[in-house]
């Protein structure tokens, strides 16, 4: 899959899908988007739009190249339709285990015998989903962060069977386009990312419901100290970087003080039970009210690709090339 001349599809147009399409659109021929309403796929059609026209406002690709990778997106409300032909399916329906594999076990009937299933599931494990196919050596998480277009990793995870060349082809091919591939061997739920992100936002929760600070000065901390760190090295350097002496001594006196909570916390939860959901519903931690949530997203991702082009952090990628400009 290294060069041009394959065809992609992605299985749920929405939050995560479109951004997916996008990247997959650098790289491939063609790439269609699958969902169950026309709606869907027209703001999905939308949404990669609009950050292709900030890429281009940032020089990250000149129009013609914007153009291209739009003009290489179509899509159908038919799923067979959707993958006929695909080299690769991403997966990136809503976080229902029946419905996905309900999906695979429909995938796995349409798709071409050397085609690779992947998921973008954040939580689930390859197995859980895909253990009742008769080909889980083709199968393959491979997942993303929002924006999926902009963030450049990609946890590429095996499943109980998952073969070598499924996941060779699969960094591979995150590679092509531009991301920044890791490699999964132990198929757990959340693999590496999310369960470092669950982690933080477990003790973060339980500050707040503790009264011990407000979301915002919560927020600001991460956002202020050791955020900006991660940028430069991860926690696992920093931890060499401060000595594993005062680690081993940190972590003695600070861990047994931290959350061991295996839920959600009691007021988040009252939260959720008034429909207090977060931007989608106008408050949830924050007062959103007002606020388009579209608008809120655009602007979020706008932000994304300011920091990484003025801290030229921005993938390189192979397939559509990139406008370098001086003054971003």
């Amino acid at each position: 899959m290294s060069e041009r001349g394959f065809a992609a599809a992605v299985v749920g147009a929405g939050l995560m899908g479109h951004g997916i399409a996008h990247v997959l659109a650098q790289r491939a021929d063609s790439v269609t988007m699958y969902d169950i309403s026309q709606e869907a796929l027209e703001l999905a059609d939308a949404r990669i739009r609009d950050t292709l026209e900030c890429l281009v406002e940032y020089g990250i690709f000149d129009q013609h190249e914007a153009d291209s990778i739009a003009g290489r997106i179509d899509g159908t409300t038919d799923l067979a339709e959707a993958v006929e032909g695909a080299s690769v399916v991403v997966e990136a329906s809503p976080e229902d285990m029946d419905l996905k594999r309900r999906l695979f076990t429909d995938l796995e009937l349409l798709v071409s015998s050397d085609a690779v299933l992947a998921s973008n599931s954040s939580g689930m494990s390859v197995g859980d989903m895909t253990g009742h196919l008769a080909h889980q050596e083709r199968v393959v998480g491979s997942h993303f962060f929002l924006p999926a277009q902009a963030i450049p990793l990609v946890e590429v995870s095996r499943g109980p069977r998952t073969s070598d060349e499924t996941m060779d082809r699969t960094i591979e091919l995150w590679r092509s386009c531009g991301k920044q591939p890791i490699r999964i061997e132990k198929d757990v739920n959340g693999y590496v990312a999310n369960r470092l992100q669950a982690a933080l936002v477990r003790e973060a929760t339980s500050l707040v419901a503790e009264g011990v600070a407000s979301a915002e000065d919560i927020d600001l901390a991460v956002q202020t100290s050791f955020g900006l760190r991660f940028m430069v090295s991860g926690p696992l350097e920093q931890r060499d970087l401060g000595g594993l002496d005062l680690h081993v001594a940190l972590a003695r006196g600070l861990w047994p003080h931290l959350s061991k909570s295996d839920g959600p916390f009691p007021p988040v939860v009252e939260m959720v039970e008034r429909g207090d959901l977060g931007l989608k519903s106008g408050r949830g931690f924050f007062d959103w009210s007002g606020r388009d949530p579209e608008e809120v997203r655009r602007e979020r991702t706008t932000q994304m690709i300011e920091v990484m082009s003025r801290l030229e952090m921005w993938p390189e990628s192979p397939g559509a090339g990139r406008a370098k400009s001086d003054g971003v």
